[in-house]
C-alpha cells in the first residue's frame, strides 16, 4: 500500500511515449495565468470569474489546473506539438506518481480521485465525472483536447 498526499493545483504535464516531463510543473501559487483568467472571462457569457461554478463549483482563477493547461497550451511549442501528436498527459502531481508507479510509458494507468479531480476545473461536480462541455465547447472555451 502507499499513500499519496500532493498540492492538488500543481499541473503537470508530460509526454507519454518518452515519459519526460514536457514543460516544468506550474505549482499552485504561479501568477503566469492571470492573463490568461482575463481572457477566459471575457469568453463567458456571463463576463463574470463565477460563469463555471454551478457546473464546476470554481471560479475563473489562476490557481486551479483548467486554466494552468490553457496557459502552456497558448505559450509552449512543445506542449502543443505533443497535444498534435496525441502523446500530451496532464495532471496534478498525483496522477504523474501513479502513472510513473504503474509502469509509466510500459502501460502505466492515468487516473487521480475525485478530491483533485474537483481542483481541476474539468470536473462536473454533480455528476463527479469529467466534463467535455467545460473542456471543448462551441465557443472553444479552454479548448483542450481530449483522447
Amino acid at each position: 500500500a502507499i499513500g499519496i498526499t500532493n498540492q492538488r493545483e500543481t499541473t503537470v504535464v508530460w509526454d507519454r511515449v518518452t515519459g519526460k516531463p514536457l514543460h516544468d510543473a506550474i505549482v499552485w501559487l504561479d501568477m503566469r495565468t492571470t492573463s490568461t483568467v482575463d481572457s477566459l472571462i471575457k469568453a463567458t457569457t456571463l463576463k463574470s470569474k463565477d460563469a463555471l461554478q454551478s457546473v464546476c463549483g470554481l471560479p475563473i482563477n489562476p490557481y486551479f489546473s483548467a486554466v494552468k493547461l490553457r496557459w502552456l497550451l497558448d505559450n509552449s511549442d512543445v506542449v502543443r506539438e505533443a497535444v498534435g501528436r496525441g502523446d500530451c498527459m496532464f495532471g496534478t502531481v498525483d496522477s504523474w506518481l501513479v502513472w510513473n508507479l504503474t509502469g509509466g510509458i510500459r502501460g502505466g494507468v492515468h487516473v487521480t480521485d475525485v478530491t483533485n479531480a474537483s481542483r481541476t476545473m474539468l470536473m462536473n461536480i454533480k455528476s463527479l465525472q469529467w466534463d467535455k462541455s467545460l473542456m471543448t465547447s462551441e465557443n472553444q472555451f479552454l479548448n483542450i483536447r481530449v483522447v
